[in-house]
């Protein structure tokens, strides 16, 4: 079996990191050496780009409702250096800003109990909201900000 025939198959599917594509690899028992001189050819080639990847994966993972933590922290679990990361997300436009998707998530937490926008809403479903955004990795600066505006 060759090593570009099951990376290329590998990477068809959808974009990976660096780290994914080497650990694949690796558990298909091609060497270290092969692997690392694909990797190499593979970044030079464009197949393999973190920074890229790491753009895809803001796209994706804000379009989900996730906060901008969870977002990193995936993307850190993923393999990709924490420096790609910070670069990435400095040169990333964002169309709407964190409070605005986890204003959106606090809508869909209400909408699902049933308050509509100007009833007063319970502090159990105050709870329900600031648990769903610390979940979707939102800053507890922004929670207490919604839930803030959620007591008024």
């Amino acid at each position: 079996m060759n090593i570009y025939d099951v990376a290329l198959r590998h990477l068809s599917s959808r974009s990976r990191t660096v780290a994914e594509t080497e650990s694949y690899l690796l558990k298909k028992g091609f060497s270290e050496e092969e692997t690392k001189v694909l990797i190499e050819e593979f970044k030079s080639c464009g197949y393999l780009d973190d920074s890229r990847y790491c753009r895809e994966y803001f796209d994706y993972g804000f379009g989900k409702g996730k906060g901008k933590r969870r977002v990193l922290e995936e993307l850190r679990r993923q393999g990709v250096d924490p420096q790609v990361i910070e670069i990435a997300f400095e040169d990333y436009e964002p169309e709407d800003s964190e409070t605005e998707r986890a204003r959106r998530e606090t809508e869909r937490v209400l909408r699902l109990a049933g308050i509509d926008g100007g009833d007063p809403v319970p502090e159990k479903v105050r709870g329900r909201v600031a648990r769903r955004l610390q979940a979707k990795g939102y800053s507890s600066d922004i929670i207490y900000s919604i839930i803030g505006e959620l007591k008024r």
